[in-house]
């Protein structure tokens, strides 16, 4: 019969809702995590870096020997390896990947929040290339990905105050843009002062050495994502909505002779009251999410009148 096709049945079964991608990243790199261990059990040959299995180091650890050797691919797959002496490593970025991910991905999407993930483990590498193609330690951790995250959190909610377990144990309350420059300046200092003395070799344990640069180069990508990916994709929107709005109105507005003219007109005084740039950017995405939300139709003429002075402003 023709109810009996697939197509014309009916389901009251509600539709299974994707994994969020952040989630997926932490499942995975939990994984590799795992078999990282398992290596080291069962072949206990182990590298000297990170004491992790030689064979896990040497084909997905990123280092300019492997770069060299046209290990291409190690440019991501290092971040998902972690060391595996201990657990505060793949701790410490798997928490940073769950309460920033969670945060920052129902605003970018699925897709964006990869590119941004990955983008930030991609300059991460880069960087580091940049400073050891010709020597120092394989570089491993998710650290450059989450900090892409982090920089990009902090420029979008830089007045937000937030809570940070200091060593997993003490709250601390700060706000956004005093954590961005505060990773910023240590990671900078370290290039400086960690890296670049130490390029024609390496001093001390090798287990002890922090790829800064790597850190670096993730805090570069989430600025630049956020600065020309994430801004200017809400600018060119607020250009599209506003010539939309002014298609609909020309569409729908009456002859001039059919309008009643008003008794008395008044100009509408209103003046975007924001202090600085922040604040007016949380305005902006405010009223960007009720536009998502309800349509361009549901805004009020004064927070019209906010995205075109904030079109001006921001795009300077």
């Amino acid at each position: 019969m023709l109810y009996d096709r697939p197509y014309m049945r009916q389901s009251n079964e509600p539709e299974s809702k994707p994994a969020s991608a952040y989630m997926i990243l932490l499942f995975v790199t939990v994984g590799v995590f795992v078999l990282q261990q398992l290596l080291n059990v069962f072949f206990p040959g182990s590298s000297p870096y990170y004491r992790s299995n030689t064979f896990m180091t040497d084909w997905f650890a990123l280092s300019g020997e492997h770069f060299r050797a046209i290990k291409v691919w190690t440019i991501w797959t290092y971040s998902f390896l972690h060391s595996t002496s201990g657990f505060f490593h793949i701790v410490g970025n798997m928490l940073g990947l769950f309460f920033i991910g969670r945060m920052i991905e129902p605003i970018l999407g699925r897709s964006r929040f990869l590119g941004l993930y990955f983008s930030g483990a991609l300059l991460g590498g880069i960087l580091y290339l940049v400073f050891h193609l010709s020597n120092g330690f394989p570089v491993i951790g998710a650290s450059a990905a989450v900090l892409a995250l982090l920089a990009f959190f902090c420029l979008l909610r830089p007045e937000q105050p937030i809570t940070l377990l200091l060593f997993f144990v003490l709250p601390v309350t700060v706000k956004p843009k005093w954590v961005f420059w505060v990773t910023l300046g240590i990671s900078a200092l370290g290039v400086f002062t960690s890296e670049l003395p130490n390029l024609a070799g390496h001093n001390g344990p090798i287990s002890t050495q922090v790829a800064h640069s790597a850190h670096l180069g993730g805090m570069i990508a989430g600025i630049l994502f956020y600065r020309y990916i994430y801004l200017g994709n809400a600018l060119s929107f607020l250009n599209r909505s506003k010539g939309a709005a002014k298609t609909a109105s020309a569409t729908a507005e009456p002859p001039a002779w059919f309008k009643r003219r008003p008794k008395a007109t008044r100009e509408l005084d209103y003046s975007v009251n924001r202090s600085n740039r922040e604040q007016l950017q949380e305005e902006v995405d405010r009223i960007l999410d009720k536009i998502n939300a309800s349509g361009f139709g549901s805004l009020t003429d004064a927070e019209k009148d906010t995205l075109d002075r904030a079109k001006e402003i921001l795009s300077k």
